[in-house]
């Protein structure tokens, strides 16, 4: 397999373009700036989240949710690189041993395979978080080494495609304790591994400016990352998980003077959001602050003699305007390229991806402006053909592009071995009320079409629990779509608490609406003969009406046609 060395350049030009003015148009970008020192092997790509981040271990993952086709198309767009969040402390035994689960290691060889067949740099970023509130715990080295130690001795054989990064974002932690902790694990590492690249990074969310404290490792084979969200009122406007949040903050120009700032929402009144968007967001925004920051990154690169890394940057579609985001990926794409700085923007799919909505999977729904502002390659917008015929969601695991999310549950496995046919069924129990779990299409399906043509929902069930269960297909969340709910209610009768299999067949014309819970204003509406078939976001599993106190076993789950 290809592996490109580190280049180094000792005389770089010395001359920071002009930061005078404050536009922001990435066509006025000075062409003369220092670079760095030293090149990845690498040079541009995207992250892939939501894959292996799931925190109740292997048994909730989807190994289908992305497939070799998806890494063919990822390739298209003209990058050499994906970095795959894993939550590798939740794909352990946990504690003393943390030994990594086979079934987890079986999954992320499969992901392994795609990347190097698609010559694909892949970087198995270890996205867990540790210690109280997500802060990384002084004695983390405890868990990292024993994992580390494992994952190197399972991947040394394994082409150089393959990148190690150590952890992701850690944070409350003292700078110079989580020095000591990362080169352990890098000895770690080696003892196992000597010549494969891994990605090393500082406190306080992978901060640039922790870059500079970091100890001087005795390894030639690293690379230094750090993420880039600035300004971040801007960059994550609507984001719910912010704190505190900003759910309700929208319309955020970039930058500051290519619109009116907007009022502050009352519940962010007093707040630091409201002290930063009044009296510092013009200087956040500016090109020059901007410039300046990403800078101190090549400071370091120059001063070390080693390479840089930007591991994720990015801008929350949901409240942000569409070509304010579109000249903010324009312009740091520029910055960070003409510094010779390595990049992975944060995200593939998602809030933060390179299509037209967050749910957004097929190429033909690619964002062509975000997608070309990041110099990407667009290719071929042909429409993918809609699904019109039978086809199957979980049958031993969850279908090829097809994702599985759940809240709620004592337990929710995806390969348990009371099955009602083949290998492997869905084992959820001790599910409080509201507790549900879901499937995501990332192909498109002509829902309207199945329920005019009399396609049913078909599955098996067994239970010990009395309550029954509500199915629901739920409308897409986004500025122009409610999430309206189409449901049917699967009662004591349909699914008694026998626990003997019985099959349930749903006609989608039977169902009938529900309303809507609004994700982003934590508001419900009464139904208001709104749902749309061709919104459809997911199918859910609800423990709408009444936990279920005790096992739910649910085995082949389809879309068939009626009588079929």
């Amino acid at each position: 397999m290809r592996f490109y060395p580190k280049i180094f350049f000792p005389f770089v030009a010395l001359t920071i373009f002009s930061t005078c003015g404050t536009t922001t148009d990435a066509k006025d970008y000075a062409p003369s700036v220092v670079t760095t020192t030293a090149d990845a092997p690498f040079s541009k790509g995207v992250n892939l989240s939501g894959w292996f981040q799931y925190t109740g271990g292997p048994r909730g993952v989807s190994p289908n949710m992305f497939t070799a086709d998806d890494f063919a198309d990822i390739k298209r767009l003209g990058v050499d690189v994906v970095r795959l969040p894993l939550d590798l402390f939740a794909m352990t035994s946990g504690a003393p041993d943390y030994t990594l689960d086979p079934l987890f290691l079986k999954f992320l060889d499969q992901a392994v395979d795609y990347a190097e067949e698609s010559e694909i740099y892949l970087i198995l970023d270890n996205h867990s978080s540790d210690g109280s509130n997500g802060e990384t715990s002084d004695a983390v080295d405890e868990i990292l080494i024993p994992i580390w130690t494992q994952m190197a001795e399972h991947f040394k054989d394994r082409s150089d495609y393959v990148v190690y990064e150590v952890m992701n974002e850690p944070y409350g932690v003292s700078s110079e304790r989580w020095g000591e902790i990362q080169g352990r694990v890098i000895e770690a590492i080696r003892a196992k591994d000597e010549r494969r690249t891994i990605v090393v990074g500082g406190t306080s969310w992978n901060s640039i400016d922790e870059l500079a404290k970091l100890p001087v490792y005795e390894d030639d084979n690293l690379i230094y990352t750090f993420h880039f969200y600035d300004p971040f009122l801007f960059t994550h406007q609507g984001a719910s998980w912010a704190s505190p949040s900003l759910a309700n903050l929208k319309s955020v120009p970039f930058p500051a003077n290519a619109g009116t700032l907007p009022n502050v929402p009352p519940d962010l009144k007093g707040s630091w959001v409201e002290n930063s968007l009044k009296y510092d967001y013009t200087r956040a925004s500016a090109r020059e602050t901007l410039t300046a920051t990403i800078d101190k990154a090549v400071q370091f690169s120059i001063e070390r003699g080693v390479a840089v890394f930007c591991g994720e940057f990015g801008v929350y579609m949901r409240n942000s305007n569409h070509a304010d985001r579109v000249r903010w990926y324009e312009l740091v794409t520029k910055l960070l390229d003409e510094r010779r700085i390595a990049r992975t923007s944060w995200d593939y799919t998602g809030g933060f991806g390179l299509f037209k909505t967050e749910s957004g999977r097929d190429v033909a729904d690619l964002d062509v402006d975000v997608v070309q502002a990041l110099d990407f390659t667009l290719p071929p917008q042909k429409p993918t053909a809609k699904i019109r015929a039978p086809f199957v969601l979980y049958d031993d695991s969850p279908s090829v592009n097809v994702s599985v999310t759940h809240w709620g549950g004592e337990t929710f496995d995806l390969y348990n071995k009371d099955a009602a046919e083949g290998d492997f069924a869905i084992l959820w129990e001790n599910i409080p009320q509201y507790g549900n779990f879901s499937f995501g299409f990332t192909k498109p399906i002509d829902w309207l079409y199945l329920k005019d043509n009399g396609f049913v929902l078909e599955f098996k069930v067994k239970t010990s629990a009395r309550g029954g269960f509500d199915v629901r297909f739920i409308d897409a969340e986004t500025d122009d779509s409610v999430p309206w709910r189409m449901r049917f209610t699967v009662s004591e009768e349909q699914a008694p608490a026998d626990s003997q299999w019985h099959t349930i067949v749903i006609p989608l014309a039977d169902m009938q609406e529900h309303g809507a819970w609004i994700n982003a204003t934590e508001q419900w509406r009464d139904p208001e003969e709104k749902f749309d078939w061709e919104k459809i976001d997911v199918l859910q599993f609800a423990a709408e009406n009444v936990g279920v106190q005790e096992s739910l076993h649910i085995d082949v789950i389809k879309i068939a046609a009626s009588g079929g």
